[in-house]
């Protein structure tokens, strides 16, 4: 057997869509993440009445439901894994850890 065949068959296929699908949805969250940090940004400067703001709110739910699942569907064909959602999740925590300050201070 030589090296270039043994190279192939150390990585599964399988393996590397799970990856794929993991950094997908890791941006997914982070991505929701920095469209709610401005959402909130543009919201705290308007200062809505109770009404609007529940509106917006809905309509942002709807984009971020729209927008996570088009992530969803470019990676695994609209298919929701755990590590999908597992990677979701983390995606959003690191935005909120590591760049949720970098947006503006709470």
């Amino acid at each position: 057997m030589n090296d270039a065949s043994l190279e192939m068959s150390v990585v599964n296929p399988l393996i590397i869509d799970q990856s794929f699908e993991f950094v997908i949805m890791l941006f997914a969250g982070m991505t929701i993440m920095l469209f709610y940090d401005i959402f909130i940004i543009i919201k705290s400067k308007l200062k809505p009445g109770n009404k609007i703001s529940f509106i917006q709110d809905i309509l942002f739910w709807l984009f971020a439901a729209l927008l996570t699942s088009s992530f969803l569907y470019y990676c695994s064909y609209g298919r929701l894994n755990f590590h999908a959602f597992l990677a979701f999740a983390a995606g959003a925590v690191l935005w909120k850890k590591f760049f949720c300050g970098t947006i503006y201070n709470r």
